[in-house]
C-alpha cells in the first residue's frame, strides 16, 4: 500500500489444480494486522484481487467446512484468527482467536493472556554460591533469608495463558516468571489430582520448575515440580538438572535427574574432543567406562570418533583439560597423501597427530574432498547418464565422499560398513552405496530432474557378495508445483506395480490416495485450522463405485458425536474422540478421552453400541508425570468388560523418577495375553538400574541382566527362565541395528535354537538354526521382507507379494492387506500401545513385517519382552514407559525422563516430537524465508508459518538493508515464535558487520530494539535465527533478552555493539566451507569476533555447498542429509546439550 506494507501474496499457481493461492493482509485503525486471512484459490493470473476479503469469505462457505461453521451466512464466518490487542502503546495481544466458529473472538474458546509482575510470597528466591578450583565453578544451593526466602513484590514479570479449554479458576493456565534480564525464573502449571475412581482429591494443584542462574548468567539448577521446591541432596541426585562451568563459561560437567555426572572436555578452538563417562562399545571389554573422542580436521569438520578406555571423574576431567590447554600445534588431522595409520587394528587415511595418538578404538571415519582413500570405489564415467562429478583434475572439494563405521561385536574384531557418495556435475548425490558387515551391499542410482527431485531410483541389494543381486525400480512423476503424484515400484524384469497415486485439493492439502494397483482409495479430511479429521467415512465403507474400504478412522475435537459420559469437547487441539470401523465386522467402536488441566491422558473410555468400558484405560501422576496407578480393561469376546490390570507403581523411598516395583492387584493367571504379568514377588523390587539409568532387571519378565553399549542400547539381555535364554543385538558405532539373536535351550531334548534377524538397510532377513547331540537342522537364511512406502513385500517362491497397509494419524499399523483385498492382519490398540484381544483377531500371515505395530516400531515379543524397538531406546507399552533415560531429557526438564509422549499418546508419538523450539532445519529454513525471494520458494516446515503478531513493528528498513520476519506456530493449546532476521543484499552486511564493531551498526540497534519488543509484548516461547549478519542479530536479540538463538554461518558479535555484555544461549551451525568462519579463525578476534554460543560444524552436501560455503542453501541440504559421521556426532552431542529453558 502507500505506507510500503504487504497488502496480498499470491502464490502463482501454486493451488493443486493450477490455481494462484491468495493471502489478503488488511489493517486496522491503528496499523495492527489484528486478523490473520487463511489462504483461498482463485483462477491463475497472478493479478492483485480487489475483493479479497469477500471473496475468501465465498471460498469457505462450503460443505466442506459445514462443522466449522454450522448454520452460518456468508458474512458470519470466520476464516481467520484475530488478535485484541490492550489499549496502550505496548499493543500487547490479550486474547487470540482462531479460525472456526467454535474459536471466534466472540465464543470465548480463545487464548487468553494476562500480564502482571509478582506478588509477595508467590516466587521462591534462590541463591547460587560459586567455588573456583581447577579452572572450574563449583554452584552450592541456597535459599534466601530475605522475605522468608520469596522474591519481592513487582521484582518479576509475570505472564499468565489461559488456553481454548480454560472455563475459570487456574486450570489450564501457565504462569511464567521472567526476570528484568529476561531469564525464566519459574514455569507453574495447575491442574486437578484423582484417584483411580476420578474423584477429586486435590484441586488447582501448581506445578512449579524452577530456572536457578549463577552471577554469570549460567542455567546451574534445575527444579523440576516433583522436587517441590526442595533441594537437598538426594534430591539435587534424584531429580534435578545440574551444571558446572569452567572459567570460559564453557558447560564442562552436568548431571541429569537419576544418571551419574557427566564431563565434557575441550581443545583450544573451544572444540569438544572428549566426553564420559561411556560404556564400552565392545561385548570383551565388560561394563568398563571410558572416553569418547572426537578428531577434527583443519575446516572443523569431525572426522574420526573412537572410544577409550579410562577412568573418567571430575578430577580425571581436570587433568584432561589441563593436558590439552598446554596444546599449542597439532590441534587438527590432515588426510595423508597414500599412507594409512593403524590403530588397534583398524587403518584410516589420517595423519593421527591430534590427541589421542595411542590406546583408543576408531569407531567411525570420515573422508572429504577426494576419493584417495582405503578401498575407495572406482569412479564410474556416468550414472544413469548422468557424467559423475570426478576426474583427475576436477574433485569433490568440502564433499563428504566416504566413511567408515564399525560394526560393534569383540574389540579385536574389525567388521565394518563402507559407505561413499558420487555426484553429478551439479553436486547433487546420484548414488550413495553401503556395504554390509556380511560383505554384501546396497546402493542407490538416482536420475534426477533439473530441480534436483529423482524421476527414478535403482536399488542394488546384496546380503553376502557371493548372492545374486537383487534390483528394485522406482519411478516418480510429480505435479507442476513438484508435489508427488504416482509412485510405481518394479523388483528385476517383473511388472511394475503402481504403489501409489495422489491426489490433491485447491490449497495443497493431500486429498486422497489410490494405493495397491487402485484397490484402495485412502480419503482425507480436514477442519478449517488443518487437522485431520477423517481417514475414509467410519459411517459408510462403501463409497459409491470405488473399491470397499478395508478401514476408516475419524478424530473428533470440538464436536462430539460418541456419547460416551464425562467426555468433553477440546478446543486446544487435544483430542476427545477417536472412532474407527473395519471391513472384517463393519462395527463402528469408539474411544473418547478424558485430560487433566495439564493435558495428560486420564481416561481412555471404549464404547461398540450398548458395550461400554471393555477397553478402558485409566491413569494418575505425580507431578514429574509418573504414571502412579494404571486400570486397564479387557475382553475375551469384545463384549463383556473385565479388569484385567490393577496396577500400583512404586518409585524410590526418596522422591525419583525410577520404578522400583509394579503390584498389580487384580491378576487373572494368563487369561487374557495382553494383560500386565506381575510374575515376581512383591516383597522385593521389580527394576534396578545402572549409573546412566538405564533398566538393567525386570522380575516381572524373569530378566536378571540387561547390558548397555557407549549409547545406552541393550547389547544382551538375560533371562532366568528354564534354559536360560538370552538375546544378543548387534549395531553398528551409530546405533543402528543390524542383528538379533534369540538364543534357547530345551534341556529335555538337549536341544540348542538360534534364531538371527538381520537388518540390512531395510531388506529384513531370518535364519534359524538348531542342534542336538542326534541331530542339526540346516541353517537357512530367508529374506522376511523388505518395506515400500506404503507397506512391504515379501518374496513367494520365485515372485513377490506386496502387502499394503493403513496407518493411523499417528503412524499407528491398523490393517495390513494384499491385492486380493486379504488381510493379512488387524491391530487396535490402548492409548499406550498395547493390542486389543477379543476382537478383529484376523492373521493370515507370520511375516516379520507384522511385528511393526504401534508408531511403526518393532514389536520386540520374543522370551516375553514385550518392548517395542524405537531406537534410541525401548518402550514398555503394558507400563506405558521407557527403560531408559530420554536421550534428549533436557528438552523437556519438567517431566520424568521416563515419560512416553508427555503422557498424551492420543496426540504425540514422542516426547522429541513438538518442543518448544524449533529444530536446526526448521530455523534455518526460517532464516531463508527473511530473505523474502520470490524466485526460490521456501516451504516452511513443522507447523510454523509467517505470524502477525506485534505488526506494528518496522520488521525492515530500505536505508540499512534490514530485513526481519516473526513466525509462529501452535503446539497444545501454546503459541510458540521464532524472530528471523537477514543477512541484507549487494554487500551491506559485511558493511555492519564491520560498524558494529564500533558499535555503530543500525541494524543492530533495530534488531535488538525489536527483540525487546517483542520478548516483552509475546506471550509463549521465543526462539532467535538468522543467516551471515542475520546471524549475528539473533545473537545479539538472545543476548539482549535472555532467549535462545539458532544461527547459521553467523558474523560474531562484537564487545563493542551498546548492550551487548552477555553470553548468548545459542547454537551455532557453521559449514567448515564458510568463508567467514574461514575469516573468523584466523583473524584476531577483537577485530572480526567468531560466532558465539555452541557450535556445531556442518560438512556440504554438494558442490554448491563447497564453493558456496556460506550459502544458507548449503547448510539447508547439510542438515537435510547428514553424513554418516555427522550423525554419530551427533549421537554424542545429545550428552553435551548445553542448558536452555524449557
Amino acid at each position: 500500500d502507500g505506507l510500503g506494507r504487504p497488502m496480498q501474496t499470491i502464490a502463482i499457481g501454486q493451488g493443486g489444480n493450477g490455481e494462484d493461492i491468495i493471502t489478503p493482509i488488511i489493517y486496522d485503525g491503528f496499523g495492527r494486522q489484528d486478523k490473520d486471512y487463511l489462504p483461498y484459490t482463485a483462477v491463475s493470473d497472478g493479478t492483485y484481487r480487489m475483493n479479497a476479503v469477500s471473496d475468501i469469505a465465498t471460498f469457505y462457505d462450503n460443505t466442506k467446512y459445514d462443522a466449522d461453521f454450522p448454520n452460518l451466512t456468508t458474512a458470519d464466518i470466520n476464516p481467520y484468527s484475530q488478535k485484541q490487542f490492550e489499549p496502550s502503546p505496548l499493543n500487547r495481544v490479550q486474547k487470540q482467536a482462531a479460525p472456526g466458529n467454535d474459536w471466534a473472538m466472540a465464543n470465548n474458546h480463545t487464548i487468553k493472556l494476562e500480564y502482571q509482575t509478582n506478588i509477595a510470597g508467590e516466587v521462591k528466591l534462590y541463591l547460587v554460591a560459586l567455588s573456583f578450583a581447577n579452572n572450574t565453578y563449583t554452584p552450592s544451593l541456597s535459599v534466601n533469608t530475605v522475605n522468608n526466602g520469596f522474591y519481592s513484590p513487582n521484582e518479576l514479570y509475570k505472564t499468565i495463558t489461559k488456553d481454548e479449554n480454560w472455563t475459570s479458576g487456574k486450570n489450564n493456565t501457565t504462569e511464567e516468571f521472567k526476570d528484568k534480564e529476561g531469564r525464566v525464573i519459574l514455569k507453574r502449571t495447575y491442574s486437578n489430582y484423582t484417584n483411580t475412581l476420578g474423584v477429586i482429591t486435590a484441586t488447582e494443584v501448581s506445578h512449579d520448575t524452577y530456572y536457578i542462574y549463577d552471577i554469570y548468567g549460567n542455567l546451574t539448577y534445575v527444579i523440576p515440580p516433583l522436587a517441590n521446591g526442595a533441594f537437598e541432596a538426594t534430591t539435587l541426585s534424584n531429580l534435578c538438572y545440574q551444571y558446572k562451568y569452567d572459567y570460559r563459561n564453557r558447560l564442562v560437567e552436568k548431571k541429569l535427574p537419576g544418571k551419574q555426572w557427566e564431563y565434557i572436555v575441550y581443545d583450544k578452538l573451544d572444540r569438544v574432543v572428549a566426553t564420559g563417562p561411556a560404556l564400552s562399545p565392545f561385548n570383551d571389554l565388560g561394563q568398563t567406562n571410558g572416553w569418547m573422542i572426537i578428531k577434527y580436521d583443519v575446516f572443523n569438520r569431525p572426522v574420526l570418533t573412537a572410544w577409550m578406555q579410562a577412568a573418567v571423574s571430575s578430577a580425571d576431567r581436570t587433568a584432561l583439560q589441563n593436558s590439552h590447554n598446554a596444546i599449542t600445534t597439532t590441534f587438527s588431522e590432515t588426510k595423508n597423501a597414500s599412507t594409512d595409520t593403524m590403530i588397534n587394528g583398524v587403518s584410516f587415511r589420517y595423519s593421527n597427530v591430534a590427541w589421542p595418538t595411542s590406546g583408543y578404538h576408531v569407531l567411525t571415519v570420515s573422508y572429504f574432498d577426494d576419493y584417495n582413500y582405503l578401498n575407495a570405489p572406482a569412479i564410474p564415467a556416468t550414472i544413469e547418464t548422468q557424467d559423475v562429478y570426478y576426474n583427475n583434475k576436477v574433485k569433490p572439494k568440502g564433499l563428504p565422499t566416504g566413511s567408515w563405521t564399525r560394526v560393534l561385536q569383540a574389540s579385536t574384531q574389525y567388521a565394518n560398513e563402507l559407505a561413499y557418495s558420487l555426484y553429478d556435475l551439479k553436486g547433487r548425490p546420484i548414488r550413495s552405496y553401503t556395504s554390509n558387515f556380511l560383505e554384501g551391499y546396497t546402493y542407490i542410482d538416482s536420475k534426477l530432474d533439473f530441480t534436483g527431485k529423482p524421476e527414478y531410483n535403482t536399488t542394488y541389494h546384496k546380503r553376502l557378495f557371493s548372492d545374486s543381486e537383487l534390483m528394485i525400480k522406482e519411478v516418480f512423476t510429480y505435479s507442476p508445483q513438484g508435489r508427488l503424484l504416482t509412485q510405481n515400484h518394479q523388483i528385476g524384469t517383473l511388472t511394475a506395480e503402481l504403489l501409489v497415486s495422489n491426489e490433491y485439493d485447491e490449497l495443497g492439502q493431500l486429498k486422497a490416495k489410490e494405493v495397491g494397483a487402485k484397490t484402495q482409495k485412502i480419503d482425507y479430511s480436514y477442519n478449517i485450522r488443518g487437522w485431520l479429521t477423517e481417514i475414509n467415512k467410519v459411517a459408510a465403507l462403501q463409497q459409491g463405485t470405488d473399491p470397499k474400504d478395508l478401514f476408516a478412522f475419524k478424530i473428533n475435537y470440538n464436536i462430539l458425536s460418541s456419547g460416551i459420559e464425562g467426555v468433553s469437547a477440546l478446543y486446544n487441539g487435544n483430542i476427545a474422540e477417536t472412532h474407527w470401523t473395519t471391513s472384517t465386522d463393519n462395527v463402528l467402536r469408539t474411544y473418547g478421552y478424558k485430560y487433566d488441566a495439564i493435558n495428560r491422558l486420564s481416561e481412555a473410555l471404549y464404547k461398540k453400541g450398548s458395550v461400554v468400558n471393555a477397553y478402558d484405560e485409566k491413569l494418575t501422576y505425580d507431578a514429574n508425570g509418573n504414571i502412579k496407578t494404571l486400570l486397564r480393561y479387557g475382553s475375551l469376546n469384545d463384549a463383556t468388560p473385565v479388569l484385567i490390570d490393577d496396577l500400583a507403581y512404586d518409585y524410590k523411598s526418596t522422591a525419583s523418577n525410577q520404578l522400583m516395583k509394579v503390584t498389580d492387584v487384580k491378576v487373572n493367571n494368563g487369561s487374557f495375553i495382553n494383560e500386565f504379568k506381575d510374575s515376581a514377588s512383591n516383597t522385593v523390587n521389580d527394576y534396578d538400574y545402572d549409573a546412566n539409568g538405564n533398566m538393567i532387571k525386570d522380575n516381572n519378565k524373569n530378566i536378571t541382566a540387561i547390558t548397555y553399549n557407549h549409547l545406552n542400547l541393550p547389547t544382551k539381555i538375560t533371562f532366568s527362565t528354564k534354559g536360560s535364554p538370552y538375546i544378543n543385538y548387534i549395531y553398528n558405532s551409530i546405533g543402528k541395528k543390524l542383528q538379533k539373536t534369540i538364543h534357547t535351550y530345551n534341556s529335555t531334548t538337549q536341544t540348542t535354537t538360534t534364531v538371527d534377524t538381520y537388518y540390512l538397510d531395510g531388506f529384513q532377513y531370518k535364519r534359524t538354526f538348531s542342534s542336538s547331540p542326534t541331530s542339526k537342522t540346516i541353517a537357512v537364511t530367508n529374506l522376511e521382507f523388505l518395506p515400500t512406502a506404503e507397506g512391504y513385500i515379501e518374496p513367494t517362491g520365485s515372485s513377490y507379494k506386496y502387502v499394503y497397509q493403513y496407518k493411523d494419524h499417528l503412524g499407528n499399523i491398523r490393517v495390513s492387506y494384499d491385492k486380493s483385498l486379504t488381510i493379512q492382519e488387524e491391530n487396535n490398540y490402548y492409548p499406550f500401545g498395547l493390542k486389543h484381544a477379543g476382537y478383529g483377531n484376523t492373521i493370515s500371515s507370520t511375516n516379520g513385517a507384522l511385528k511393526y505395530k504401534y508408531n511403526g516400531k518393532e514389536l520386540q515379543d520374543e522370551l516375553g519382552l514385550n518392548m517395542y524397538d524405537y531406537h534410541a531406546r525401548n518402550y514398555e507399552p503394558a507400563l506405558g514407559r521407557w527403560m531408559n533415560i530420554d536421550p534428549l531429557a533436557e528438552k523437556s526438564r519438567r517431566f520424568s525422563p521416563y515419560t512416553y509422549a508427555l503422557n498424551n499418546p492420543v496426540f504425540f508419538i514422542d516426547p522429541d516430537g513438538m518442543m518448544a523450539k524449533p529444530t536446526p532445519l526448521e530455523a534455518a529454513l526460517m532464516a531463508k524465508h527473511v530473505y523474502a525471494d520470490k524466485n526460490d520458494k521456501v516451504e516452511l516446515q513443522g507447523g510454523w508459518k509467517s505470524s502477525t503478531a506485534m505488526s506494528s513493528l518496522n520488521y525492515s528498513n530500505e536505508k540499512t538493508g534490514f530485513k526481519s520476519a516473526l513466525y509462529e506456530r501452535t503446539v497444545d493449546g501454546k503459541t510458540e515464535y521464532t524472530y528471523a532476521t537477514a543477512g541484507t543484499e549487494d554487500g551491506k552486511d559485511w558493511t555492519n558487520n564491520g560498524t558494529q564493531l564500533a558499535g555503530a551498526s543500525e541494524q543492530y540497534s533495530q534488531s535488538v530494539g525489536n527483540a525487546k519488543t517483542l520478548e516483552k509484548g509475546l506471550d509463549g516461547e521465543i526462539t532467535f535465527t538468522g543467516h551471515s549478519l542475520g546471524g549475528g542479530l539473533a545473537e545479539a536479540n538472545a543476548i539482549a533478552t535472555g532467549d535462545s538463538a539458532i544461527t547459521f554461518n553467523a558474523a560474531g558479535v562484537s564487545m563493542f555493539t551498546g548492550g551487548i555484555t552477555k553470553k548468548s544461549d545459542t547454537h551455532a551451525y557453521i559449514m567448515s566451507t564458510d568463508p567467514l568462519n574461514g575469516i573468523q579463525q584466523v583473524v584476531n578476534s577483537s577485530l572480526v569476533p567468531t560466532a558465539g554460543g555452541e557450535k556445531h560444524f556442518l560438512s556440504p552436501r554438494n558442490a554448491s555447498g563447497i564453493y558456496n560455503g556460506h550459502s544458507i542453501n548449503s547448510v539447508i541440504d547439510s542438515l537435510s542429509q547428514p553424513t554418516a559421521i555427522q550423525s554419530m556426532w551427533n549421537t554424542i552431542k545429545q550428552a553435551l546439550t548445553p542448558p536452555s529453558f524449557h
